[in-house]
């Protein structure tokens, strides 16, 4: 079984985690966090390495949020409403209803 990743943000830093993993077929993003260090497009993870045609509800199995920090979900709200991902999100109920996204 291969693993791939992709990683597009906090792979040297501290802020906007997001990482991609290809396993089984399955393409999972867990987190999509946002830079606090940064007003301008720098904020965000570069979600065109995700998809060229920014068809990310083909592109994307689920998104995970592992915990609740703005490095590791700030970035949900931009990529759901302006992006338009219409996939699943998954994290702890708590989570969900601090973001008001449907689980």
């Amino acid at each position: 079984m291969a693993i791939e990743t992709l990683v597009l943000g906090a792979g040297q830093e501290v802020g906007k985690s997001c990482v991609i993993v290809n396993i089984n077929g399955k393409r999972i993003m867990f987190d999509c966090g946002m830079h606090m260090g940064y007003t301008d497009h720098r904020r965000f993870p570069d979600f065109s390495l995700i998809s060229p045609s920014a068809n990310f509800n083909d592109a994307l199995s689920c998104i995970i949020i592992t915990h609740f920090h703005l490095d590791h979900v700030g970035a949900l709200v931009y990529f759901t409403e302006v992006c338009g991902y219409r996939g699943p999100v998954y994290m702890t109920v708590g989570d969900s209803c601090f973001c008001l996204l449907p689980v």
